[in-house]
């Protein structure tokens, strides 16, 4: 489950009180509810202050798949093909035992956050990287919509880079200012 992927990969290793770990329950019985919740939640606490996030290879953004809204909120989302193939990874490469659907936070409820940080690694990701750098603002690369928001932070490893234009290496390698 993602619970286990986030304990296993962040939450042991840093100094986080249970109660504030918010992850939606991807086995509740009534997912609109859930959802719901989560987002009630969110307005209770005055909005997500830091969203931490990855991205997929295709350029999702909390599994926000492409052609997702941009004014999405939390919901039941459906995973692509390439989406599950990737995490069939944690199901011993097992296609049919990933699940085909996941809640997730939407891409509007990401951009309303103060402030976001995404971590994009490894030469899987070159494509999804190029195209949120790089790229336009599209729904067909989720990420994207990080070009918009006024307080966003890409860390990335060199592998990561392997598609992006010189310069454009160069100009970030560079930037001392503070802006984003």
């Amino acid at each position: 489950s993602y619970h286990y992927f986030m304990q296993e990969n962040f939450f042991k290793y840093v100094n986080l009180k249970p109660e504030n770990i918010n992850i939606l329950n991807g086995l509740a019985e009534n997912p609109d509810e859930e959802c719901a919740k989560y987002e009630a939640k969110i307005a209770q606490y005055g909005g997500i202050h830091l969203f931490l996030g990855g991205v997929g290879e295709n350029g999702h953004i909390a599994f926000n798949e492409p052609f997702s809204s941009f004014q999405s909120v939390t919901r039941k989302v459906s995973l692509t093909d390439d989406t599950i193939r990737a995490n069939s990874r944690f199901f011993d490469f097992d296609m049919s035992r990933v699940p085909k659907a996941a809640l997730s936070v939407g891409i509007k409820t990401v951009c309303d956050s103060d402030e976001v940080l995404i971590l994009i690694t490894g030469e899987k990701k070159v494509s999804a990287l190029t195209a949120a750098v790089e790229g336009p603002v599209t729904h067909f690369c989720p990420v994207s919509a990080l070009q918009l928001h006024k307080n966003s932070l890409i860390v990335c490893d060199e592998p990561a880079c392997g598609g992006l234009k010189p310069e454009t290496v160069k100009f970030f390698k560079e930037r001392t200012d503070g802006e984003n």
